[in-house]
């Protein structure tokens, strides 16, 4: 029987060498930017250096910079070219003198007008209320003013001046102008006049009446009628109060035009009235 013929064993498959790994991305946009920075790094260390040399400051040079800035964006279109107030139209001096505490003038820099700032600098006049400040690219600025309106004319000691309905002195507003409003004495009086405003406008033909209106130890009102009666106000944070009692006796006794020389509200669900012809002097209790 002849021998079986072994095979010959199947030579093992040779194994392929692995592909050398890519080379890694270059990020061109990054080397840019990196390029830019090195760049302008560079060029502020020749300025530096340059100024130096020839004596400069820095804040010279602050100031040369920020002015380039400046006429670049001017350059490229974003300078001031308008700026409009809105709310003021009847009364040009107060209009003008907010367009001039608003410190924005054409030509400056859009991107260094703060809406935030520029309003700040707005209220700061006492003209206004309420400001908005809004920017039109590329170069309006817009003011909406909400005018603040004359409450009241308070004689400080020296001179009158006109107080608007937060209690703030107006700058620039002549007295003589608003003879008719409600007039005011006593320290600190313009801080009261929100309060004061209360009243009046709680008690219907109230102020109609009204011949002036005193502070009293900057905390509360007395309020001196034409027909001579006196009515004493609680302190600030009471007026409503005071307010509802004396709009529901004037309803149903008609106080302001009976013969009273003093209303007095000070004791809360109590009003004291004091007629004319007891009064004498030296009556009248202590003011507090």
């Amino acid at each position: 029987m002849p021998p079986v013929k072994k095979r010959a064993p199947k030579a093992a498959p040779r194994r392929r060498k692995a592909a050398a790994p890519p080379p890694p991305e270059v990020n061109e946009s990054s080397v840019d930017a990196s390029s830019v920075v090195l760049g302008l790094v560079m060029v502020l260390a020749v300025i530096v250096a340059g100024a130096a040399l020839m004596g400069g400051s820095m804040s010279r040079i602050g100031g040369h910079f920020s002015g380039t800035v400046d006429n670049i964006a001017t350059s490229m279109g974003f300078g001031v070219a308008d700026v409009s107030i809105i709310g003021l139209e009847q009364n040009p001096r107060r209009a003008a003198l907010v367009a001039e505490m608003a410190e924005v003038q054409p030509g400056d820099n859009m991107f260094r007008a703060d809406p935030h700032k520029i309003r700040r600098r707005v209220l700061a006049t006492g003209q206004v209320t309420d400001a908005r400040v809004y920017r039109f690219w590329p170069n309006q600025i817009l003011i909406h003013a909400a005018p603040a309106q004359a409450s009241a004319v308070w004689y400080n000691g020296t001179e009158w001046q006109v107080v608007d309905s937060l209690g703030r002195i107006m700058e620039g507003v002549q007295a003589g102008d608003y003879a008719d409003l409600v007039r005011l004495s006593g320290a600190a009086a313009p801080d009261g006049v929100p309060a004061l405003l209360r009243v009046l406008d709680g008690v219907e033909g109230l102020e109609a009446h009204l011949s002036y209106a005193e502070r009293v130890s900057r905390r509360r009102w007395n309020i001196k009628l034409r027909n001579g009666v006196l009515i004493k106000l609680p302190t600030d944070h009471s007026v409503g109060r005071a307010t509802t009692e004396l709009a529901a006796f004037e309803a149903s006794a008609d106080l302001t035009s009976r013969s009273l020389s003093q209303i007095d509200l000070r004791v809360p669900g109590k009003t004291f009235l004091k007629p004319k012809e007891l009064t004498g002097a030296g009556e009248a209790p202590a003011e507090s």
